[in-house]
């Protein structure tokens, strides 16, 4: 069977959801498998998902800000109150914590290779979107610079009395790319879908890109795959924790859902 490039929305710990897609797919060892992030949080099976993918050696994924948050608590011990109370990080603190140390070694030392950004020859791969001002240069010298470990700075009052605000500002900025959703909801805008108006806090140019931009972050009320030729988008988070996980062939753009 010859290589085929898939990519997978959030999984946020749908274990049997993932093994799912996969099946249908038929998924094998010469299959890449990109991931436009978010992999824990929210569903029950934490670790089995992450002992899954961390077991691939053809996965290919970016940093989402569920990834982030994860990363932040392993580096510094932190836990972000927003992650934990209200985005489903009590469920992965909770089932991490009963790993061993050499396991929470490997799960941190994974995690900071996630890019911010991934750069192919016929795509860009971010989770959020492409947020207002960026040009696709921008985007390529970001994706080259790499990103900070952790990405995510959980402050306190503390930490802001000896962090510059040059460092403050480099955070800030990179953050955006896992957290717009302005790109997607303008596209939805073009597109007719009227109600994407109410999210849409300002609105963004499409990118000048031959590349197809591959983005998750935000749940698609109908949970199938959006498509903007204008935007160059494809949007693929289907709301798999209480809708569906999709997983998408890069070329043929034939999907499959749980």
């Amino acid at each position: 069977m010859a290589k085929r490039r898939l990519i997978v929305g959030d999984i946020h710990a749908s274990y049997e959801k993932l093994m799912d897609v996969l099946e249908k797919a038929r998924f094998s060892s010469s299959d890449v498998l990109y991931s436009v992030g978010d992999i824990a949080d929210r569903g029950d099976k934490v670790t089995e998902t992450l002992d899954f993918l961390m077991s691939l050696d053809n996965f290919r994924p970016v940093l989402g800000n569920h990834d982030g948050w994860l990363e932040s608590y392993l580096y510094t011990g932190k836990i972000d109150s927003s992650w934990y109370m209200h985005n489903g990080g009590d469920v992965t603190v909770n089932a991490i914590k009963k790993k061993d140390h050499d396991w929470l070694l490997q799960l941190k030392s994974w995690l900071s290779n996630f890019p911010l950004i991934r750069i192919e020859s016929d795509a860009i791969i971010v989770h959020g979107g492409i947020p207002n001002g960026y040009n696709e240069k921008q985007i390529s010298n970001i994706a080259e610079r790499g990103r900070p470990h952790p990405l995510v700075k959980i402050f306190s009052y503390d930490d802001f009395m000896d962090f510059s605000q040059d460092e403050e500002e480099d955070y800030d900025y990179l953050e955006e790319f896992f957290w717009d959703r302005d790109y997607l909801y303008s596209a939805m805008y073009d597109a007719g879908i009227k109600t994407a108006l109410l999210r849409l806090q300002r609105k963004a140019r499409p990118l000048d890109t031959l590349k197809t931009i591959w983005i998750g972050h935000t749940p698609l009320p109908d949970c199938r795959p959006f498509i903007s030729r204008k935007y160059h988008l494809v949007a693929i988070d289907t709301g798999s924790y209480r809708g569906k996980l999709t997983l998408v062939d890069m070329d043929s753009h034939e999907y499959w859902q749980s």
